[in-house]
């Protein structure tokens, strides 16, 4: 008997050791990786996101510039009267955009009816002495009349010639109708008309100002053949020539990238500065891009081969850059199927271009590395959220 409960007793202890021990094998927490993040398929599919390589692109290196938007002279015009005169009407507002030979104003004086009505003074005494020297000349040629006579008439008739021509050039520049004018309409204002298409920019007059011939009554300006003059300085100008691509940024037109080409390359400094100055047109550029602005450039002038990623596989986190590799799960398999690892790895960014980022990695991966090239933050913020829960 007593064997026997020595035996029960030990078996006893047994037992329960054994049990001790799968309990203990049972709780044992898994080592963790803080640079390890997992997803279940439900958040994968909810985020979209997207597995793919690193990819061979051909980039180029830049020349980073600044400078401010300017117009050509031939898309800026001061319109003024070629009279004086007070203004009767105005049809325009500023910011209105406007054609050319578009009425703007119009202007009454005066002096409007009086040239008006000396040209058609002169135009009736013109074919009166135009007669006169015909008749005169024939007589002259057949020995009738003497030569003063007809000297004089060709003078005359000369004189007032000259004084009509003059006199029908300034109506014309006055925009008034000639053909209109000689049927008896005399007009009693003129109309101010623009020289370009564009936006009216400033009016400098009101209804009733009166204005004189060398007053600007009007500013027009075409912002739709802005270009960028461009600041380059001189450790770089031996870059940079005609023809090469440009990339633009705007600090007030937060996420505008426009292009744009070289045109012309400066030959002298500017000043002190040791730059000269680079002028690049700028490809379809919106009205919200007006002369004056500060603009930053990079323009490209050497193309190579590198690796890059879609800047969505690159998240930042202080000064660090991060992409997120596809891995196995933390005790080193893939049992659980529902789940999808990813490991951080820090990269260096180079060269942005186009939605493509220049990568560089401490270490090499395999050329059949998967990783996410879409959402890096979103699994940044999920790691986030993993080393609070392993906290507590």
């Amino acid at each position: 008997f007593l064997l026997i409960g020595i035996i029960t007793t030990t078996g006893i202890i047994s037992s329960c050791n054994a049990r001790k021990s799968k309990s203990e094998t049972i709780h044992k927490p898994a080592v963790h990786d803080e640079n390890i993040v997992s997803l279940t398929r439900q958040q994968i599919n909810a985020i979209n996101l997207k597995l793919g390589k690193i990819e061979k692109h051909n980039l180029s290196s830049t020349v980073k510039s600044n400078g401010r938007i300017e117009l050509p002279p031939q898309s800026k015009a001061n319109v003024s009267a070629m009279v004086g005169g007070v203004v009767k009407e105005i049809f325009v507002i500023e910011g209105d955009f406007i054609k050319k030979g578009q009425t703007l104003a119009t202007l009454e004086h005066p002096d409007i009816v009086d040239i008006q009505q000396q040209y058609l003074e002169n135009e009736s005494n013109l074919e009166f002495l135009q007669q006169d020297f015909l008749r005169k000349k024939k007589l002259f040629k057949e020995k009738v009349s003497s030569g003063k006579e007809y000297q004089k008439a060709s003078s005359e008739y000369n004189s007032v010639k000259s004084t009509v021509n003059g006199l029908k050039a300034k109506l014309k520049m006055l925009g008034i109708d000639i053909r209109s004018l000689k049927k008896g309409h005399i007009s009693s204002t003129i109309n101010i008309i623009s020289p370009i298409d564009g936006y009216i920019r400033l009016i400098e007059v009101n209804i009733g100002s009166f204005v004189k011939p060398d007053d600007d009554m009007f500013v027009i300006v075409d912002n739709r053949n802005v270009h960028a003059d461009l600041l380059v300085y001189e450790k770089d100008i031996h870059k940079i020539k005609s023809g090469q691509k440009v990339s633009f940024s705007f600090s007030s037109i937060p996420g505008k990238q426009p292009e744009g080409t070289i045109f012309s390359v400066g030959k002298a400094f500017e000043d002190e500065a040791r730059a000269i100055t680079v002028h690049a047109t700028i490809e379809n550029p919106e009205s919200n891009i007006i002369p004056g602005m500060y603009v930053n450039a990079y323009i490209m002038v050497d193309t190579f081969t590198t690796d890059v990623l879609p800047e969505e596989a690159i998240a930042t986190e202080g000064d660090k850059h991060f992409i997120f590799i596809k891995t196995e799960g933390q005790d080193g398999s893939e049992k659980n199927t529902n789940k999808t690892f990813f490991k951080k790895i820090e990269i260096i960014p180079g060269i942005r271009e186009n939605g493509f980022v220049e990568i560089k990695l401490s270490e090499p991966l395999s050329e059949d590395t998967e990783l996410a090239i879409n959402t890096a933050y979103y699994l940044l913020a999920e790691m986030g959220k993993g080393d609070t829960e392993h906290e507590h």
